[in-house]
């Protein structure tokens, strides 16, 4: 058994249950709980087991030990040489410290003594120079300017040197007797110049940026240095090719450039900046005025398209090469050349940009309107007008659009964008108002507004003879989509710019008046439109309805309700189906309920129009109940109690005489008037001999 507990221990997680049962099934050959199971022999298992254990235990204390021994020794070792190499180190150190301040001082001492000996020197050179220059002075005194360096071509650099100080010369020494020999200094300053200048360009065009530095150092000391410097800008940018997209040559054409600059020039910087700014304001300027200009008369949008685009690829451009040039994010160096190069057009882009809009979406309309042979007008214009037309052909989906709502949206969001780039910061929450201003006119006011209307104003006009087709309750629905789409372009576009800003309360302001006066326009169509579809019912009921239906003298009792009841019943449900699918959430949940307070005053209204004998008031109970099952479609337990203690009124139709005083003392009846009571207690065909009088408890 010992090698089956070595087995068990040796495993990564040990379980001694596990090792339990596997001695015992093996000491007993799976035989616990039979007839001839022997205890003894699981006794002296485990019992040898635990010896073995122990025997293991010790085995293993000791190995511990011995290895806690090793480990010790090895961290003595790893001490000794730790501390050996500290020591080692400190050593080290202040050897370093003395070599170091050795040569700090041997070095002091160097640059002293070459500066000693450089203060001996200079004078000694001085004297030297000036005496060469003295002599050069005297020659063209003499009226000779064409002697020593200056009669050799290949010693133009030393000819420069000379040509400079006797320029120099020739400012302070402003008596007559010198006048000719400044004259002659001058000429061959100028003489010395020309040639300088154009060695340079021959180093230019020869790509030989070593020659180009090289006469570029002398030059600096010339007057018209700058003009050279002029020259060499301009012929950098006239290697750029002409193509059709200028910005695409640009940083190219900058990149080489900086890389000369650097390379040539000692003030590179001033140097980079120069070009830079000349290329803004002389190719880009030009270019962008060129294009932009065709577009101005023509096609408004594209030009501010085609602002937006130049804009923006000048401003990238701008980041790139102040990255390149390694400017200083503080500095206004390439703000500055923005506003330069676009003042003129950005001058008027708020208002080009709002008449464009405010004409995108007066198009939009105009087109739409057009598409449908619609002529828009005033109200008492337009109702007149449509009313001569077949009903059908007048109230449907045609006056609200899902395409002309999409495209104002789009055209908005493109003006903000615009605007959020090319307008100044502090300018930007009154423009985006006052396009939202435009947004709310033309598509809430004039296209939503206007065709909420044209269907409110045409519900009166419905004939209660004609089959019941009201197109409101799906405009409804549609119109609601479309103010999903205006709600959530005003959150994402409109109102992250104007956070800030004391223009965000006014945005704010003005959303909620468009959702506050749309809601009361709906709820005006809603109550119509459950007027028009009440009035339907109650002409079905008056045609269909026949007193005799409630007033039978056939003693045969039907168990099914009126033909009235039938058909009113059907136009309800046809129209909450409607409802249900047009309307959501507590839009749906308050139509419904207004409706049925408005069907159940109209079934109110339409049994007190009638007298009950017994097998009618038998009948009307019938209709009660079909009316009830079809308020549950209502889903309000307003409507519910209404039919509720309606049918308990019309209990008051059928019961003897002798219990009406109970019957009025029930739980939905009795809070009703007494007039209210006695009212449906005269439709009774025998309320006369009833001589029933109420008397509230």
């Amino acid at each position: 058994m010992a090698h089956l507990v070595l087995k068990e221990i040796e495993q990564e997680i040990f379980n001694v249950d596990n090792l339990i049962e596997n001695l015992t099934y093996k000491a007993t050959d799976g035989r616990v709980g039979q007839s001839d199971f022997d205890s003894l022999v699981l006794e002296n298992i485990f019992k040898k087991t635990i010896d073995d254990l122990k025997i293991i235990n010790d085995k293993t204390k000791q190995n511990i030990q011995a290895l806690e021994t090793d480990c010790q020794k090895e961290k003595d070792i790893c001490k000794e040489k730790i501390l050996r190499l500290e020591n080692s180190y400190k050593d080290s150190y202040e050897y370093l410290t003395v070599l170091d301040k050795r040569i700090s001082n041997v070095s002091s001492t160097m640059s002293d003594m070459g500066s000693q000996l450089e203060n001996l020197n200079r004078p000694r050179l001085n004297l030297f120079e000036s005496h060469k220059t003295a002599k050069y002075f005297d020659k063209f005194m003499d009226g000779i300017d064409n002697s020593g360096v200056f009669a050799d071509d290949s010693k133009l650099e030393q000819a420069a040197e000379v040509i400079y100080k006797l320029h120099l010369l020739s400012n302070d020494l402003t008596d007559e007797r010198f006048l000719k020999a400044n004259g002659l200094v001058l000429k061959k300053y100028s003489e010395i110049e020309i040639k300088l200048i154009q060695r340079f360009h021959e180093a230019f065009y020869r790509n030989d940026r070593k020659e180009m530095k090289k006469f570029l150092n002398i030059l600096s000391n010339f007057k018209n240095y700058q003009e050279c410097v002029n020259e060499f800008i301009k012929n950098l940018q006239m290697s750029m090719k002409n193509s059709n997209d200028l910005f695409s040559d640009i940083m190219p054409l900058c990149v080489k450039t900086n890389d000369i600059i650097n390379e040539v020039f000692l003030n590179n910087e001033r140097i980079m900046e120069q070009f830079v700014k000349d290329l803004f304001l002389d190719r880009v300027q030009i270019y962008v005025t060129t294009n932009l200009e065709k577009h101005l008369e023509t096609d408004l949008e594209k030009y501010l398209d085609t602002l937006y685009l130049y804009y923006n690829k000048t401003k990238k451009i701008s980041k790139e090469l102040s990255e390149l040039m390694k400017i200083s994010s503080e500095s206004t160096f390439f703000n500055k050349l923005l506003n330069e190069v676009f003042q003129v057009h950005l001058k008027d882009y708020i208002n080009l940009e709002k008449t464009n809009l405010q004409n995108k979406f007066k198009a939009h309309l105009e087109r739409f309107y057009e598409k449908i042979g619609h002529t828009k007008r005033t109200q008492s214009g337009f109702v007149s007008n449509l009313l001569s037309k077949p009903l059908n052909e007048i109230i449907d989906d045609r006056f609200l659009s899902h395409d002309v709502t999409t495209l104002c949206i789009d055209d908005a969001k493109k003006s903000i964008n615009r605007s959020l780039l090319l307008c100044d910061v502090n300018s930007q929450p009154k423009t985006i108002d006052d396009m939202f201003e435009i947004v709310c006119q033309n598509l809430c006011r004039d296209h939503l507004y206007y065709s909420l209307d044209l269907h409110i104003n045409a519900l009166p006009s419905v004939e209660f003879r004609q089959e019941l087709n009201l197109h409101i309750f799906p405009f409804i629905k549609q119109m609601n989509d479309l103010m999903y789409l205006f709600e959530q372009f005003t959150n994402v576009s409109v109102i992250p710019p104007v956070m800030n800003s004391p223009y965000y309360q006014k945005i704010m302001n003005k959303l909620n008046q468009i959702c506050t006066d749309l809601e009361v326009k709906i709820d005006t169509g809603l109550e119509k439109a459950f007027t028009v579809i009440c009035n339907h019912i109650r002409h079905v009921l008056q045609t269909e309805q026949k007193k005799t239906d409630f007033k039978s003298e056939n003693d045969e009792i039907f168990n099914q309700s009126t033909t009235a009841c039938s058909k009113a019943i059907k136009v309800v449900e046809n129209q909450v189906g409607k409802i249900s699918n047009c309307l959501d959430g507590k839009n749906v949940k308050n139509a419904l309920r207004e409706f049925g307070i408005k069907f159940h005053r109209c079934i109110y209204d339409h049994l007190l129009k009638f007298e009950y004998n017994e097998l009618g008031a038998m009948a009307v109970i019938r209709d009660i109940n079909e009316y009830r099952l079809c308020a549950k479609n209502f889903n309000s337990p307003v409507v519910d109690k209404l039919f509720a203690v309606l049918y308990s009124l019309t209990n008051l139709l059928v019961v003897k005489p002798e219990n009406l005083q109970e019957i009025c003392s029930g739980e939905n009846l009795v809070l009703l008037s007494k007039d209210t009571i006695e009212s449906f207690v005269q439709l009774r065909s025998d309320y006369r001999t009833t001589k029933f009088q109420y008397n509230r408890k």
